[in-house]
């Protein structure tokens, strides 16, 4: 009984004190027991002799002449060679197209705030540094082009300021920007007004042919996976059977399956007088076979929500649109965008395949370089790690807005 009441009587310990900073934080997920604290001794000296290696290697034993001889090829191909644009210096036009894109993210950053700020300023920056100095070898850049790329930095903040001090500064007013921009890049790439030399579009290349068909991809895929998924699950049998029908066929055929049948089946759908291209039939195969993955994942989106809500919806008085396109799809489309941004994550890779057609994107540029001049085989491996790079920065890019919008919406939180 003494012992019982001195123990009451007898003041509580304090609890113990959390430590702060780096080495709390280190303590408590990377040292929290023996056997984590050896995982993570173990994996520090595996990813610090990797970085060693690595860079040793890419810093004293890589040879990267490859990358520097080709050059701007990277980037626009062939489309500024004497074939393609002879007696003329048509590089200003993609680097026209890239201003306007820069001025779109511009206001993008105006429109989301400092959620895209980061991604937004680092992409100028990229393209103002790594296109406006790098020395071209194979080029007929001048530098009237080169202080036109200069001006990507400034065209951030026009855009930033059109954005937040007119009425252009919303998503409707991004959208039409967007798609008047697109079209004016097309216009000055083919040369189709009067004035310009006309460049044939098999010399598009390099990697403005990836963006070029990522870009039409990605804008045009999600609305018409919107309406497959909406059809899917639609009362009427033929308007159900049509999109699962299409749905399947097209998830079920390999991409490049796809590409080859363009060149057969795209023509039959048009008139035999009507202008066809490589990069047209590329265009839709691409659109359409991320459309049918984009569909699965609108509807999926659609059926993680609480039937309830239509009911509700229903008892309120509204209309069966107004339930689909104000209630329903924009929670589904914000439940799924980690799968939406992974299905164009995709299709910008997938672009890479458009050399089966005949097309030089920027991965057949550099294999067919290797190709055709054996004294560079030998650095094969830098060119396909400077490749591996450049779509790593895009797709990560995507990612990275990705989640920044996922953390202003509260996806997973609420």
């Amino acid at each position: 009984m003494v012992a019982n009441a001195h123990s009451l009587d007898s003041p509580a310990l304090p609890p113990p004190r959390s430590e702060t900073g780096a080495i709390g934080w280190a303590r408590e997920n990377l040292f929290n027991s023996r056997f984590n604290g050896v995982l993570t001794v173990l994996a520090a000296i595996a990813i610090i002799l990797t970085l060693w290696f690595s860079i040793r290697w890419a810093a004293s034993e890589a040879d990267w002449k490859v990358v520097t001889r080709l050059g701007s090829q990277f980037v626009i191909g062939q489309y500024n060679t004497e074939s393609a644009c002879p007696g003329q210096n048509c590089a200003w036009r993609p680097q026209v197209g890239l201003l306007l894109g820069i001025f779109l993210l511009g206001m993008a950053w105006g429109v989301a705030g400092k959620s895209i700020a980061k991604p937004v300023a680092l992409t100028a920056a990229i393209a103002v540094s790594a296109m406006a100095f790098v020395p071209y070898s194979l080029d007929r850049m001048g530098w009237d082009t080169r202080l036109l790329l200069l001006a990507n930095l400034p065209a951030v903040f026009a855009g930033l300021a059109l954005a937040r001090y007119t009425p252009l500064g919303n998503v409707r007013g991004i959208i039409l920007a967007g798609v008047a921009a697109f079209s004016l890049t097309l216009v000055l790439l083919g040369g189709w007004v009067p004035g310009l030399q006309p460049v044939p579009v098999l010399r598009w290349g390099g990697l403005l042919l990836n963006v070029i068909l990522a870009v039409a991809g990605i804008a045009l895929s999600l609305p018409i996976g919107i309406l497959l998924a909406l059809g899917r699950r639609s009362h009427l049998p033929v308007v159900k059977t049509l999109c699962v029908v299409f749905i399947e066929v097209f998830r079920g055929v390999p991409l490049i399956t796809l590409l080859f049948m363009s060149q057969v089946v795209v023509p039959l759908a048009f008139p035999q007088d009507f202008s066809q291209n490589s990069l047209f039939r590329a265009a839709i195969v691409i659109t359409l076979f991320s459309s049918a993955y984009m569909a699965e994942n609108i509807r999926g989106g659609l059926q993680s929500l609480h039937p309830g809500q239509a009911e509700a919806a229903r008892a309120l008085g509204l209309h069966g649109w107004q339930i689909t396109f104000l209630i329903s799809l924009p929670q589904a489309i914000r439940n799924v965008i980690p799968a939406i941004v992974g299905q164009f994550i995709a299709l910008f890779k997938d672009t890479s395949l458009v050399y089966i057609i005949g097309m030089l994107d920027v991965v057949e540029i550099g294999r067919a370089f290797i190709q055709g001049n054996p004294e560079y085989l030998a650095s094969a491996k830098e060119l396909f790690i400077f490749l591996a790079i450049v779509f790593w920065i895009f797709t990560y890019g995507m990612s990275y807005v990705s989640r920044r919008v996922e953390q202003n919406l509260g996806v997973g939180t609420r």
